[in-house]
């Protein structure tokens, strides 16, 4: 709440001060930084792995990068950066961080119609705290949210590239390239069942389908084998709340419309992933893949209200609280470890 409150300053001190809304920037990045940075190891599904693995081993920079591991390179990269400060996992983890954040509040800064707004949906969509889990893939997505600059604007190799850099930490991320034109392209209802029987056949055909992304990456492998074990709320969230922003895009200005597509598009695309994973029966963790396309509710959102009429924020207002509270209690409480925090006992060691 006190980063909201501050991004909440900093929107409403941009035209009137632009050193005092630097300032609060700065705060925030310097605050979800630490808490993300001062975790305990028990903290998040896949810190321990991570963290084990720096503290682990002493590499030199041709070693690290010269590594026979599935890690890619850019995440290798970043570990010895934070080896030149400490080889306790708290170097790690605050590099991560850091490099993540920068990347997702660029973003945000630059496409946002409401920086407060986007900085209360990337908390309570589990944007910010899937730098707690997955490291790479949340490397990889806020190189990403960056890249989504370029794709707004259309410039096509710009994109590519910083997907290109996003790559070295999470090769996943290069599906987004073959994706530009579908996100580029203007909402309509054709478009719409087009996704829908799209989502249809590959549950049909998803053991074709998961033997194609074999050759792309081995990992994907476990995908066909292993049993779901959960998704349906947030299945049915992310459906609702799709059908939610089709619904409502007759409202949304003309001089938004075609950015809000491009928005819409790719939210629509993420919810397709947790459609397929969850009635195909696949290991739940492919929803991870969602990740690069279902943040751009951050982006949404802040649309929908500057395009709302007065009299109908409120109740608009309400549903938007209600369902983050809902996001929020999902991946806070009920998944991925988070609950309850813990101070990294390096740290208060120091102290």
């Amino acid at each position: 709440m006190l980063v909201v409150f501050l991004a909440f300053i900093s929107e409403n001190t941009k035209d009137k001060s632009k050193k005092i809304s630097n300032y609060y920037k700065v705060l925030i990045f310097i605050a979800l930084t630490l808490f993300a940075g001062f975790r305990s190891i028990s903290v998040g599904s896949d810190t321990n792995m991570y963290a084990n693995r720096f503290e682990r081993q002493y590499l030199s920079f041709m070693e690290l990068m010269t590594q026979h591991t599935r890690i890619e390179i850019g995440y290798r990269f970043l570990e010895y950066i934070a080896s030149l400060f400490s080889h306790q996992y708290v170097a790690i983890l605050l590099v991560t961080a850091s490099v993540v954040l920068f990347f997702q509040l660029k973003g945000i800064y630059k496409l946002s119609e409401n920086r407060a707004i986007s900085i209360f949906v990337f908390i309570t969509f589990g944007i910010y705290t899937y730098v707690f889990n997955g490291a790479r893939q949340a490397l990889a997505a806020g190189v990403f949210v960056y890249a989504i600059v370029f794709l707004v604007q259309g410039k096509f190799k710009k994109y590519v590239f910083w997907i290109l850099i996003a790559s070295f930490f999470h090769k996943s991320v290069i599906f987004g390239i073959p994706l530009y034109f579908l996100f580029r392209t203007k909402f309509s209802t054709k478009l719409f069942f087009f996704l829908i029987m799209a989502t249809v056949v590959v549950i049909a055909f998803f053991n074709v389908f998961m033997g194609y992304m074999t050759l792309f990456s081995e990992q994907y492998a476990k995908y066909q084998d292993i049993e779901a074990t959960g998704g349906a709320y947030l299945t049915l969230a992310f459906t609702l709340l799709s059908l939610f922003f089709v619904l409502i895009r007759p409202k949304i200005l003309t001089r938004f419309k075609k950015t809000y597509d491009v928005y819409l598009n790719m939210f629509l695309f993420g919810t397709m992933v947790y459609v397929i994973v969850y009635f195909s029966g696949a290991y739940i963790e492919m929803t991870r893949l969602a990740l690069y396309y279902i943040l751009t509710a951050m982006f949404i959102w802040p649309i929908i209200f500057k395009s709302l009429q007065q009299k109908e924020i409120a109740l608009v207002f309400v549903f938007f609280i209600v369902v983050h509270i809902f996001f929020f209690y999902i991946f806070i409480g009920e998944m991925a470890s988070l609950n309850p925090y813990i101070v990294n006992p390096q740290i208060l060691n120091l102290i």
